[in-house]
């Protein structure tokens, strides 16, 4: 170990006053900052790693210092079309506000120390400017249309007032499957950190998210993974395991599923022995206009029903094609 980095390691970290990044009130007659949250990360192999510690050191540390309960996905296991793995840091604003900050604080003297230990060697690229940090937080849909707000107008009060860059995955990125989306939040960390602690506020005040985070829990510790809800995809799965997948349709789409009369939405039920269940139109998320539709039964059945909505949306979506067309060529 170099000099550089046996100082960067061994000087403590001077956590700030963390309650000048939160903002608004929870429910009840809890005090600011005290509200039970939950934040799922999207980390590089290399955080994850630098987080870890040897022999889980550092993330013994992080829960010690921070107060928040910090887990990450076992090695290997990345979330869903990425290479990054999953952290979940749990406990209140405060705590979980903490603990982003010491992990930022290790990622920017982990920069520096390698910088320093190569000197003028050879040049060395850093991942990011000085004082500039990043952080990626995947939600579910619902909730991050609650962030967006009527016409992005929530969003946009968040980056006003933290002066940070956020970018919420376009819904164009994802698939009917796909339960969450990500936001990604750039900026100096202090700008980052204030609008972590808007997101994180936000959502805890309201009344579906203490639903949303014990579920989110309850599959960290019943799986040993933080990974999305969705059904189950292992090619080892027994064809029989009862198993759920919710797929999020624009209204549009809701009615080729349906048909004439509700016959496609029989014909697939029949067809494949499952249950649907498709969210009533005033339930409609009207953010991005999509409804829920649920399915429930076997593995292999969900896949199969599955199957037979993607074909039936694939038809009803070439003849919406060929009709504008059609209308655009007699114009």
């Amino acid at each position: 170990m170099s000099e550089a980095e046996a100082e960067t390691q061994s000087s403590p970290v001077e956590v700030p006053d963390i309650d000048k990044y939160v903002t608004g009130s929870s429910s009840g007659d809890l005090p600011t900052g005290t509200q039970q949250v939950v934040a799922k990360l999207l980390v590089s192999n290399s955080i994850a790693g630098s987080v870890i510690g040897k022999a889980g050191a550092n993330i013994e540390q992080l829960q010690r210092s921070s107060g928040a309960r910090v887990q990450l996905s076992r090695a290997g296991e990345f979330y869903p079309g990425t290479s990054d793995r999953v952290l979940l840091l749990s406990g209140s604003l405060h705590a979980v506000l903490t603990a982003i900050f010491l992990i930022l604080e290790k990622i920017s003297r982990d920069a520096s120390a390698s910088v320093a230990a190569n000197g003028a060697k050879r040049t060395v690229k850093k991942p990011e400017e000085p004082g500039q940090a990043q952080v990626k937080l995947a939600l579910s849909r619902r909730l991050c249309g609650l962030l967006i707000g009527h016409k992005g107008q929530t969003v946009r009060d968040f980056i006003v007032d933290s002066g940070s860059t956020i970018r919420v995955q376009s819904l164009s990125e994802l698939t009917p499957s796909d339960p969450e989306r990500t936001i990604t939040v750039s900026g100096a960390r202090d700008q980052v950190l204030r609008a972590v602690a808007l997101i994180l506020n936000t959502l805890s005040m309201h009344e579906g998210y203490a639903s949303y985070m014990e579920t989110t829990l309850q599959l960290a510790t019943n799986q040993g993974v933080v990974l999305p809800p969705r059904a189950a995809s292992s090619k080892n799965v027994l064809a029989n395991v009862r198993t759920q997948l919710t797929l999020y349709l624009s209204d549009d789409d809701v009615g080729a599923i349906l048909g004439k009369k509700g016959q496609n939405l029989v014909e697939v039920q029949q067809s494949s022995r499952v249950t649907i269940k498709i969210s009533d139109r005033s339930k409609m998320d009207p953010t991005t206009n999509e409804r829920e539709v649920s399915i429930s039964g076997t593995y292999s059945a969900v896949k199969l029903a599955e199957a037979m909505i993607a074909e039936k949306l694939s038809v009803a979506r070439s003849q919406a094609r060929s009709r504008d067309g059609g209308a655009s060529e007699d114009a």
